[in-house]
């Protein structure tokens, strides 16, 4: 059974997305502090970390990505960053865009349909086995977000 580490400061999102994982057939742990996150994906080896970004900071979540990104062990751990930042917040980046700089694979954004995170951890989990997997465009709310060229 894949293992996902949910990292977010709000538990009631924690909960939420917990069940839905497991429901699915994941193995679920989860953490809401940077701190707690971190001694679970060094103990515990998730294959997928789902990452708030504003957790309890407002850009705590991109440190912990960069310290994963620079850990040998953890570096090779697909990173699923969900948020609510461009909705709170003046920052405007997506992985299209800026994957250059978002040391992630994928973003989705707050809230986040059941079915929508069910088909991204689906896809990213299935990237170490299938380079081909389809990619949504979907990005969490149901609407396509319009790529700029």
């Amino acid at each position: 059974m894949e293992k996902i580490l949910l990292i977010d400061d709000d538990l009631d999102f924690l909960s939420i997305n917990r069940l839905i994982l497991e429901k699915n057939g994941y193995t679920v742990e989860d953490a809401d502090s940077p701190e707690k996150a971190w001694q679970k994906i060094i103990d515990w080896k998730p294959d997928l970390i789902c990452l708030d970004i504003m957790t309890p900071t407002r850009t705590e979540g991109f440190h912990l990505a960069y310290k994963i990104r620079e850990h040998k062990d953890a570096a090779s751990i697909p990173i699923l960053m969900i948020s609510s930042i461009h909705d709170k917040s003046d920052f405007a980046f997506s992985p299209e865009t800026d994957g250059d700089y978002l040391p992630v694979e994928d973003f989705l954004e707050k809230p986040v349909r059941a079915e929508v995170l069910i088909e991204k951890v689906k896809y990213l989990l299935s990237k170490k086995h299938s380079p081909d997997a389809h990619k949504s465009d979907d990005k969490g709310i149901g609407l396509k977000k319009k790529h700029s060229s």
